[in-house]
């Protein structure tokens, strides 16, 4: 497929929560896939999408970084068929793009996978913590970007 074969767009929760579920959370409780304040009025959800299908997932969320007000990127996931394709490339920029219009807020911050991590450094993040662990799902790391 080419990458010009997708668009990269804000979305509901309901467009994309199938996607984060199967990528994220394969196998477990529907619930498990649910985050604290992804129906808050100022969670941003975008989502690619290919003939109608949502293929990539991502959620933007206000939440504090070391007590000053930030965002944090939670769910980001693209389906195994459409993974480096730049498909999580340019979600992730439109996420961005929409969060620094949303807020006047500096920062982003995510926990990274740490197969993840190499994908973030090349958008720019940065490692901001040695590797923890998140049961039932492994290795993290927390990253960040200045907006």
């Amino acid at each position: 497929m080419q990458p010009s074969s997708f668009v990269a767009r804000q979305a509901t929760l309901d467009e994309i929560f199938h996607v984060r579920w199967e990528v994220l959370r394969p196998g477990r409780p529907i619930a498990s896939a649910q985050f604290p304040g992804d129906n808050e009025p100022t969670t941003i959800h975008v989502g690619a999408f290919a003939s109608g299908q949502n293929i990539c997932c991502a959620t933007a969320t206000r939440a504090l970084w070391k007590e000053q007000p930030a965002w944090q990127l939670r769910g980001m996931g693209v389906v195994a068929d459409w993974q480096k394709k730049g498909v999580g490339q340019q979600v992730l920029a439109e996420l961005e793009k929409l969060v620094r219009q949303a807020a006047d807020l500096k920062l982003i911050w995510c926990n990274a996978r740490e197969e993840a991590v190499k994908f973030y450094e090349k958008q720019g993040w940065k490692i901001a913590s040695e590797s923890f662990y998140i049961e039932d799902v492994g290795p993290h790391f927390k990253m960040t970007k200045n907006l």
